[in-house]
C-alpha cells in the first residue's frame, strides 16, 4: 500500500441513485403500512379469488359506463401519439398504449381541448405524482377528472355533492345529495388528478371532480374539492404527504414500515393482512377491537393505552373523553380477554318461543336470489328444506320467490311458528325480488309487515344482549357457540365464486352451495341452543 493510500480515510458509502418518487392516485389515502408492503415487500402475494373477482367486476362496470357515454358520440381511438382525431369528438386511448406514449397522447388531447378523454395518464416529477384518471371531461376553461367505481357513492350523510345522470355528464348542478363519507378515498383520488391537471394548466377553475358509482342510473356525483373546512384538497395534501414520506422512508429501510401497523376496515381486503394481523396479535394491539375505530385508536395510543388487555381494565372515566364508544370498547376487550360471549348487564335472555322454529337464509349472486334455505325445527324432527333454481335466469329467481312466498303464506295461516334470520339482508333481498317480478305475499301487505309479525332478526337480538370479542358476523358468533362449518372456506363472497363455477358447468358446486346454506341455518339454531342452555345454567 502506498503512503498516499495509507493516509486515505474509510471509503464512502456508495450513493444510490433513485428514480423520483411518484405517488399514484390509488395510494393517496391508503393505509401507509399497505403502501410500504406493496412497494418493498419481497414475497409474492397470492391474490384472493374474491378480490380478483371484484377487480374483474369493476373493470366490466367501467367498460359498461364508458360504452354508454360514448354511444353515438363518434369517438376515436388512438394507439400512437401521431394518430389523427377530431377536436370536437371524444377520444379513447387504447389500453395497449405504453405509459410514456399515453402521457404524450393525453397532453396532445388536453391541448386540443377535446370534449372527453378516456384512459389518460398524467405525470409530474416536480410534484412527485402520477395518475391515470378514467375520464377527463372538458369543463369550462379546463378539465374535470372523473373516476368510475363499482360501489355506491351516494349516502344519507356525507360531503355535499351534485348528482346527475351520466347522459348529462356535464350538468354539474344536479340534485343535491351527500357523497358517502365511507368513500372519501375516492375523492382523494380524483383530487390527486385535479392537482396534476392544475400543475400543467388544464384544471377547471371550479375545483370540480366527479365519481360515477354503481348507484341506480348510473349517475355522476360532482364534488367541489375546495369546499368545506377542511376541504377535500386539504385532506388530500395531508394524505399525499404521508404517502410520500412512507415511500421515502421505505427506500432507506425497506424492511421496516415508517408507520406501524394498525388494524382497520381496509385490512380485510389487503394482501398483507396476515402479516399485520400476526404482528398485532403478538402485541395485543388495541386496534384489534372492532369497537375502536381509527380515530379512537389514535386517542388511546396517545393516552398510553396500547393493548386490549389495558382497555379491559378501564372504566368509562379512564378513557379519553373524545372516544365515541368507550363503554362498548371496554366490554368488547373484556369479552376478548375471556375468549367468549359475555351477557350484557341486566339483559333479558329469553328468546321468542314457538312450537315450530324456522331458520332462514338466502344465497344470491349480484343481488339475484337463487337459493332460499329453511331449517324447520319441530318438536319431533328438524328438516332442511331448500327452495332453489340453478339456471341463473330472471325466470329462475321468479320461481324461487314465488315458491318461498307460497310457503310463507301457508305458514301465516298458523300461529305456532317463528322465522329466525341473520341481519336485515333477507328482508332486503325479498323486497327487491318481489318488486322486480311483481310477486306479492297474500298474507301480509308487504314483506316488512310479514317479517315484523312472524320473524326475529337473531343478529340484532344477540347484539343487544351479548358482547362479542370480535364483531357480530355469523361466522364469528357461531364458533363461539360451538358450531363450525363443514367447508374450510365459508363465506358469502366465496359462495358467489362457487355459483359462478356452477353456471360454468361444475355441477359439484351445487352440493357445496346447499351444504353451505344448510350450515348457515344450522349455525343460527346452534346459537339459540347455546343461549338457552347458558341462560338455564345461570338461572
Amino acid at each position: 500500500m502506498s503512503q498516499s493510500d495509507a493516509k486515505m480515510g474509510p471509503m464512502p458509502e456508495p450513493t444510490i441513485e433513485h428514480e423520483p418518487i411518484l405517488i399514484g392516485g390509488g395510494e393517496v389515502g391508503r393505509c401507509p403500512t399497505r403502501i410500504h408492503y406493496r412497494r418493498f415487500f419481497a414475497d409474492e402475494r397470492e391474490t384472493d379469488p374474491v378480490v380478483e373477482r371484484r377487480i374483474a367486476d369493476g373493470r366490466r362496470w367501467e367498460a359498461t359506463v364508458v360504452a354508454s357515454l360514448l354511444d353515438g358520440s363518434g369517438a376515436a381511438t388512438m394507439a400512437t401519439p401521431t394518430d389523427p382525431f377530431e377536436r370536437t369528438a371524444p377520444v379513447t386511448i387504447s389500453p395497449v398504449v405504453e405509459p410514456d406514449d399515453r402521457e404524450i397522447i393525453t397532453a396532445r388531447l388536453l391541448d386540443a381541448g377535446v370534449p372527453l378523454i378516456v384512459g389518460g395518464r398524467l405525470t409530474s416529477a416536480a410534484l412527485g405524482a402520477v395518475g391515470a384518471p378514467d375520464l377527463l371531461l372538458r369543463l369550462d376553461d379546463g378539465y374535470a377528472p372523473i373516476d368510475v367505481k363499482h360501489h355506491r357513492v351516494i349516502g344519507r350523510s356525507g360531503i355535499p355533492a351534485r348528482v346527475t345522470p351520466i347522459k348529462r355528464l356535464a350538468d354539474t348542478a344536479g340534485s343535491p345529495l351527500p357523497f358517502r363519507s365511507a368513500r372519501v378515498t375516492d375523492l382523494l383520488q380524483v383530487a390527486h388528478y385535479w392537482v396534476l391537471l392544475d400543475h400543467i394548466g388544464h384544471a377547471n377553475r371550479r375545483h370540480l371532480a366527479g365519481i360515477i358509482g354503481s348507484d341506480a342510473g348510473p349517475t355522476c356525483a360532482w364534488v367541489d374539492l375546495a369546499g368545506g373546512r377542511p376541504s377535500v384538497l386539504d385532506r388530500y395534501q395531508i394524505a399525499f404527504d404521508m404517502a410520500t414520506d412512507v415511500v421515502a422512508a421505505g427506500r432507506v429501510q425497506p424492511d421496516r414500515p415508517l408507520v406501524p401497523a394498525v388494524w382497520r376496515g381496509e385490512c380485510r381486503g389487503c394482501p398483507w393482512a396476515d402479516v399485520c394481523r400476526a404482528e398485532l396479535e403478538s402485541i395485543d394491539h388495541v386496534s384489534l377491537l372492532p369497537a375502536v375505530p381509527a380515530d379512537d385508536t389514535e386517542r388511546l395510543l396517545a393516552a398510553g393505552i396500547t393493548t386490549t388487555a389495558h382497555v379491559a381494565r378501564l372504566t368509562s372515566d379512564d378513557t379519553p373523553p373524545e372516544m365515541d364508544n368507550a363503554t362498548e370498547a371496554i366490554l368488547q376487550a373484556r369479552a376478548r380477554g375471556a375468549g367468549r360471549l359475555l351477557a350484557r348487564t341486566g339483559a333479558d335472555m329469553t328468546l321468542p318461543d314457538r312450537r315450530v322454529e324456522i331458520d332462514f337464509d338466502v344465497e344470491t349472486y349480484r343481488g339475484a336470489l337463487y337459493l332460499a334455505g329453511l331449517l324447520v325445527g319441530e318438536p319431533e324432527a328438524v328438516e332442511y328444506r331448500p327452495i332453489s333454481d340453478w339456471t341463473g335466469s330472471p325466470d329462475g329467481e321468479r320461481r324461487v320467490i314465488a315458491a318461498l312466498f307460497e310457503y310463507f303464506d301457508d305458514l301465516a295461516d298458523r300461529d305456532d311458528f317463528i322465522v329466525y334470520h341473520w341481519t336485515g339482508y333477507e328482508r332486503t333481498i325479498l323486497k327487491e325480488a318481489s318488486a322486480r317480478h311483481g310477486v306479492a305475499l297474500r298474507s301480509a301487505p308487504s314483506v316488512d309487515a310479514w317479517f315484523d309479525r312472524h320473524a326475529c332478526d337473531l343478529w340484532a337480538w344477540i347484539k343487544q344482549r351479548l358482547v362479542s370479542p370480535n364483531g357480530y358476523s355469523l361466522k364469528v358468533i357461531a364458533p363461539l357457540c360451538g358450531f363450525n362449518w363443514r367447508d374450510d372456506d365459508p363465506g358469502g363472497a366465496q359462495s358467489e365464486l362457487w355459483y359462478l363455477d356452477l353456471l360454468a358447468g361444475d355441477l359439484s358446486q351445487r352440493s357445496r352451495l346447499l351444504e353451505y346454506n344448510e350450515d348457515d341455518v344450522a349455525a343460527q339454531r346452534a346459537i339459540r341452543h347455546w343461549v338457552r342452555s347458558h341462560s338455564a345454567a345461570s338461572a
